[in-house]
């Protein structure tokens, strides 16, 4: 009983050590043609959104719209029965490599989000990532609201025309507001795309961020991390061995306290994990952090996994598992030096 419960340990072990963290997209290359857009959404969202899909569209750039609800519906013009859905919620975001400019329109959901910590963490977060943040009429308060600007309102918060008023955010004036005015009539909608459009398209054919060598690393990483995991689905140990330190010093730590010291005594578990009675069924990682040094040659991370496997036909499952490890650049590949697995005590 002991050597089966052994056997699933390491099974599981080994299943994680290959189970790579996936919770982060992988990031996607820079792209010199059509920006990728994402559009801030909420409940009671203003109806310049539809000029702005539109034009958005127009110009052949992609959009996505963003949000902390599933779905949600307009104000005033339009009526309260038009419903939009989220194609991605904040909460889930981990990544925002691919995206070019976050754009936050008018609209009375600024009220909710303004009182919202997590809307503001994530406008913060595209800007930190290097996204381009750029807002009109009462768009600016959030861009405010977030600690991006320290603007008087006024002229300085709402410009007579879209304003770069500090790197990567820009500030456009006031639509028509509420009945009785116009609303969206005077949205400076094109005005606003016009001038991320000139913001971005100098830098089309050459990295439209400053943080692009980290994140082609990043993306890199991810994929290492991912790999250690995934190779366990056709049991490649080549692309194992090939993404773990083959060194003395490699160091892995098991939830049990068993510790497996360098690559010699790593490579001892193979004979569990190439029997035909280890199946590796699935994993999945959430949470996925990754830290990349400003040596640009380490990186350290964290992830929960959930690592599914079977031993002779059996679960041997490591759930909400904690992970972490660190990374080093090796001849132009991620290798893993050191990782840690273990399970929270209350669990």
């Amino acid at each position: 009983m002991k050597a089966l419960c052994r056997i699933s340990l390491i099974i599981t072990l080994a299943a994680n050590i290959l189970a790579g963290p996936g919770g982060t997209p992988a990031r996607e290359e820079e792209k010199s043609g059509p920006l990728s857009v994402l559009v801030l959404l909420g409940e009671w969202f203003g109806d310049a959104y539809f000029p702005l899909q539109e034009e958005i569209e127009s110009r052949g750039w992609t959009m996505k719209r963003v949000g902390v609800d599933v779905e949600y519906r307009g104000c005033y013009n339009k009526k309260r029965d038009v419903v939009l859905r989220s194609d991605l919620l904040i909460p889930d975001m981990k990544d925002l490599a691919g995206y070019d400019c976050l754009i936050i329109p008018s609209g009375p959901q600024f009220r909710k989000f303004k009182e919202n910590p997590i809307v503001l963490q994530f406008i913060r977060d595209a800007h930190s990532a290097g996204l381009l943040v750029a807002s009109f009429c009462t768009g600016n308060y959030l861009v405010k609201a977030a600690g991006l600007v320290d603007l008087a309102e006024g002229p300085a918060l709402f410009p007579d025309k879209v304003t770069l008023v500090k790197e990567r955010i820009l500030l456009g004036p006031r639509g028509g507001g509420p009945p009785p005015g116009d609303g969206y009539e005077s949205a400076p909608i094109r005005e606003t795309c016009d001038a991320v459009a000139r913001e971005l398209g100098t830098r089309t054919s050459s990295p439209s961020r400053p943080d692009k060598a980290a994140s082609d690393e990043l993306g890199l990483i991810e994929r290492s991390i991912r790999d250690s995991i995934g190779w366990a689905k056709t049991k490649d140990f080549r692309l194992l061995y090939g993404i773990i330190a083959n060194d003395p010093d490699f160091l892995e730590v098991h939830p049990d306290g068993n510790v497996v010291k360098g690559f010699e005594d790593f490579k001892k578990a193979e004979k569990f994990w190439g029997s035909p009675d280890f199946k590796a069924v699935r994993y999945e990682i959430r949470d996925l952090k990754i830290k990349l040094s400003k040596s640009g040659d380490v990186a350290w991370f964290f992830c929960i996994l959930d690592d599914i496997n079977e031993w002779k036909g059996q679960p041997a499952n490591w759930e909400n598992t904690r992970w972490t490890g660190v990374l080093e650049k090796r001849d132009g590949r991620w290798v893993t030096v050191q990782q840690h697995f273990s399970f929270a005590s209350d669990k």
